[in-house]
């Protein structure tokens, strides 16, 4: 079967938008200042964990970092931009990212979320998604989804329903030995394209695994991050993140 890259994941998505009757987006490549603890962002440590701007990285990034080694300590971040998915129509979700802050040493744990989340302090709580609406990257070993350590799954989850699942086939290996140093080596391009109902992963532009169709449904999703410790300080660095969204016609 043939690969999809770029043209297939941002497919009929503008950016920048010039339809805006029609689309909206959310960009964020954290260039200039910013308080990353108020604005239109919700930090929330358990116990230990911070947001901060990495100067490291050329043109803006920010280093998420548990704090501590403490399983389940760690940084809860949310960006008050509400998406309701099954109203919104197709929706293009990107985030570049690195779990390490030393290439070649990976921080990656099994307490980590990238992507759309229901607002909520505490996203992963013991190694789980909370039985909340989310649709993004979860590294979580127990609960919904099951993924295993060192690998990224794209799950998602109706909200209230406990039955969260994941596609297995969409597992994203993150190790520098077994896969070239995607996402510890090297940013790594994580994206999600949803249409029709149905989400597709994408890793580097190329298309990774099966549709998922088990997304949540009327209730508003904000871009959400976490990064929390498992015995490991978790760390990970985002270099930027965007959402391009049809825009409803009913929704206010």
């Amino acid at each position: 079967m043939p690969v999809r890259y770029d043209s297939g994941m941002a497919g009929g998505f503008a950016f920048p938008i010039n339809t805006p009757q029609r689309q909206f987006q959310i960009f964020e490549d954290f260039v200039g200042a910013q308080n990353l603890a108020s604005e239109t962002v919700t930090v929330t440590a358990a116990t230990s964990g911070t947001i901060a701007k990495d100067i490291s990285v050329h043109g803006g990034a920010v280093l998420l970092d548990a704090g501590a080694t403490t399983t389940s300590q760690g940084v809860n971040v949310q960006f008050n931009d509400g998406i309701i998915l099954d109203e919104a129509g197709d929706l293009f979700f990107e985030c570049r990212v690195r779990f390490a802050t030393t290439a070649g040493t990976s921080t990656l744990t099994d307490e980590m979320f990238i992507g759309l989340a229901e607002s909520d302090t505490a996203v992963i709580a013991s190694d789980a998604m909370v039985d909340k609406a989310f649709l993004g990257f979860s590294s979580c070993t127990l609960g919904n989804p099951i993924t295993t350590d060192g690998f990224l799954q794209l799950a998602g989850n109706i909200s209230s329903s406990g039955t969260g699942t994941g596609v297995g086939a969409s597992h994203i290996k993150i190790d520098t030995a077994a896969n070239s140093g995607v996402g510890v080596d090297d940013f790594v391009r994580l994206g999600i394209v949803v249409r029709n109902g149905e989400a597709q992963a994408f890793v580097n532009g190329e298309k990774v695994g099966a549709k998922l169709s088990n997304l949540p449904t009327s209730t508003a999703v904000v871009p959400t991050f976490v990064c929390q410790a498992d015995g490991v300080r978790g760390k990970y660095i985002v270099d930027y993140f965007m959402v391009s969204s049809g825009r409803s016609s009913t929704a206010l």
